[in-house]
Order: structure tokens, then C-alpha cells, then sequence
């Protein structure tokens, strides 16, 4: 803790170069399950690039310890160096383990588009997955197209329709930026004064300051519907036909619960599952993280969505005290067992099957769509 402290300092007020050394832990030191995927004799194991990441929990080795144990080959692939390009001619697949940011996001997102669509490489997460994280606005708009209950949220690049609409809100209001996770950019706006400097702010020739000192958020509006319901933040992760998830709760007067540290894990409600399994089948390939929030009527709405799950811990739901984790069963059946998983390596499980050993399309027709069928879920 105190070296990761130290080297902030450096960076932050000595303009050291950003760390992007690889950041290490020991999954297996936590109790959870092995996570085995079956893999036909005839069919040939792809050789894998694996990225590294730098988060405080990173992703990749849980990553690394699923392809060891699965009996994949791999090797770490440097994607910052200047040969990335040659060094990738050598792998069938590549796993990525983003790191948070808009400048990480934009530099995976070009290469991934350049190892994909012009040398045929497949990688994890695929590009279309990519263009959902860490963008509230393209996601509001996948999710809109899909008929999928969001928030009612109201999006403009034009600076006089938003100015116009000031006054016609009801209040309050939630105000996002495109990007940051954890509640950051999301602010409260309680009356028409607070709209319209941010509106103005927003339009200006510099853009609105955000927790970035390198970024701004300009020329783009999100105002999302404040939903008075029990303050909770629901969160939903499914990965495949597993379902996971937890509350969270706001700190102090805060209205805002991601971020707040503050997780109650508890059973979730079968209608925010519903829709967490809809958006997934509609929305999701590996996995997708779904939150809501209810309202004062007890009806769920979803105010985002993230193709990757950030996790400390391998127990990410407890029933009764119990971890665990749901699966959907073709007969609308939600089966708890009483299991943990690294949700990172489940994921790569769904990958491997839906890009391997059939596609997105076969694998949700088989293991998603006849649970979804049934006019109702039940768990037992």
C-alpha cells in the first residue's frame, strides 16, 4: 500500500511518467472454484497473447491461472511497445485486461479494431464489446435501441436544445459525464440554475473541467431522471447463464452508492434479474454488468452498464448468508449453488465457447434463450 502510495506522488506532483508495470496477486489464495472448460480432442487449442494490467486488482492473472489450468499456451504480449503490431502475428487469440481511462480505452479500442478486422485475430474483449465500456451515452443508445427499461435520460450535442430544455425538466436531475466509474462526473442537479451552468460550462470553447486534468467533458449533455426509490444501488453481473450481484448503498447525504465502498451482499430480486438476463441476451457476449435503481412505485430502471466487472473477492452474492451464485435452467428455474468463481474466468469460459467451439448466436439459443422463454423465473 505504501509503495502504490508513493509512486502516486511521484506521478501527481513530481510529473513522474504514469506506472504501467504490471500489478500481481494470488488468486488462489481465496476459496473459489476451478473453472473447467471442455474442450473437444479435434478441435486445436488457439495460442494465446495475454495483456497485463495495472489495476489495484488486476484482471490478468486471474486470466493467466484459468488458461494454465485449461491447458491453453500463452505468452505475455506487450501492446504499448512500438512492434505491437509484429509481436501479434504470432497469436491466435488475445486476452485484454483494459485499465481505466479514456486515453487506455481509445489506444485497446484502435488496436483491437486493427487485430480484428484487418488481421483476423480474435480477441477478448472483441470491438463491439470495447465500444461499451467505460461510454454512457453509446451504451444509453444500444440500450434504447433494444427497448430496455433505462432511466429516462436526455442526450444532446446541441447547445440551444439543451439550453431550451433547462426549464422544462423536473427536478432533480442527474448530471454524467460520457466517462469514469465509481459515481465520478455524476452529480446532482436540484434546480434550473445548476442546469444551465452546466449546459453553459459544457459549451464553452474549453469544455467542463472533470476529475481528469487532461479531459473535458464538451459539447455533450447527459441528464438522467433521479429516481427516488430506496437509495439502493442494485447491481446485477451475469456471465453466460450465471447471475451475481450485490447492493450498494450511498455514504452519508451522498446520493450516489458506486464508489461509496459500501456493498451489501444479499439475494436480489427476481425483476432485477429479469432484466439484468434481458439486457445480457440482448446487449451482452461474455459478461455485463447491469445497475439499477428502483423507483418509488418498486419498478427497476437501469441507469448503466459495464462489460467488465471490477471484483475484490470471488464471492459476488450470498443467499442467507450463503455465497454463491444463481444459474438460469431452460425451465426458468434459478438454481443457487452454493459456489464462488472469479467472475474474470467464467467469462473467458463463455468466450472461449461462443468464438471456438460454436458462436454467440448458438450459444444464447442453447443456454439462455429457453430460461428467457418462460413468462416468469423462479429460484429455488
Amino acid at each position: 500500500m505504501f509503495e502504490g502510495t508513493k509512486r502516486k506522488l511521484k506521478e501527481r506532483i513530481l510529473l513522474f511518467p504514469e506506472s504501467n508495470s504490471p500489478t500481481f496477486d494470488d488468486p488462489g489464495k481465496f476459496n473459489s472454484e476451478e473453472v473447467k472448460l471442455d474442450w473437444p480432442k479435434e478441435i486445436k487449442r488457439p495460442y494465446v497473447g495475454l495483456t497485463q494490467d495495472c489495476n489495484a486488482v488486476p484482471y490478468w492473472t486471474k486470466y493467466a491461472l484459468f488458461l494454465e489450468k485449461n491447458g491453453f499456451s500463452y505468452s505475455i504480449f506487450e501492446h504499448h511497445r512500438s512492434d505491437w503490431i509484429e509481436q501479434a502475428s504470432k497469436f491466435d487469440t488475445i486476452i485484454w485486461s483494459p485499465k481505466d481511462g479514456p486515453f487506455e480505452m481509445d489506444d485497446i479500442k484502435r488496436k483491437v479494431y486493427i487485430l480484428e478486422k484487418k488481421l483476423g485475430k480474435i480477441c477478448f474483449p472483441d470491438y463491439e464489446t470495447l465500444l461499451l465500456c467505460d461510454d454512457k451515452i453509446f451504451s444509453t443508445y444500444l440500450l434504447r435501441i433494444n427497448n430496455l427499461p433505462i432511466a429516462d435520460t436526455f442526450i444532446s450535442n446541441d447547445y440551444k436544445e439543451s439550453h431550451r430544455m433547462i426549464n422544462r425538466f423536473s427536478y432533480p436531475l442527474v448530471s454524467k459525464g460520457s466517462f469514469g466509474a465509481g459515481s465520478k462526473e455524476v452529480t446532482l442537479v436540484t434546480k434550473p440554475s445548476d442546469a444551465k451552468r452546466i449546459v453553459r460550462k459544457v459549451f464553452s470553447i474549453y469544455g467542463k473541467r472533470t476529475h481528469l486534468k487532461y479531459m473535458r467533458q464538451k459539447n455533450s449533455i447527459y441528464f438522467q431522471r433521479f429516481l427516488k426509490g430506496d437509495s439502493l444501488d442494485t447491481r446485477v453481473n451475469v456471465i453466460g447463464n450465471m447471475i451475481f450481484g450485490y447492493y450498494r448503498k450511498p455514504r452519508g447525504n451522498d446520493f450516489r452508492a458506486s464508489g461509496s465502498g459500501i456493498v451489501i451482499k444479499e439475494d436480489l430480486p427476481i425483476e432485477a434479474i429479469k432484466i439484468a438476463l434481458e439486457t445480457y441476451s440482448k446487449i451482452g457476449k461474455a459478461m455485463l454488468g447491469v445497475d439499477m435503481l428502483k423507483d418509488e412505485n418498486g419498478k427497476y430502471w437501469i441507469i448503466e452498464i459495464s462489460p467488465f466487472i471490477y471484483v475484490r473477492t470471488p464471492e459476488q452474492l450470498k443467499v442467507n448468508g450463503v455465497a454463491g451464485a444463481y444459474s438460469l435452467q431452460d425451465d426458468g428455474t434459478l438454481l443457487f449453488e452454493e459456489k464462488s468463481f472469479w467472475p474474470q474466468q467464467l467469462a473467458l469460459k463463455v468466450f472461449f465457447e461462443q468464438n471456438y467451439l460454436s458462436s454467440v448466436e448458438e450459444w444464447k439459443a442453447k443456454f439462455l434463450e429457453p430460461g428467457l422463454s418462460n413468462s416468469f423465473l423462479l429460484k429455488c
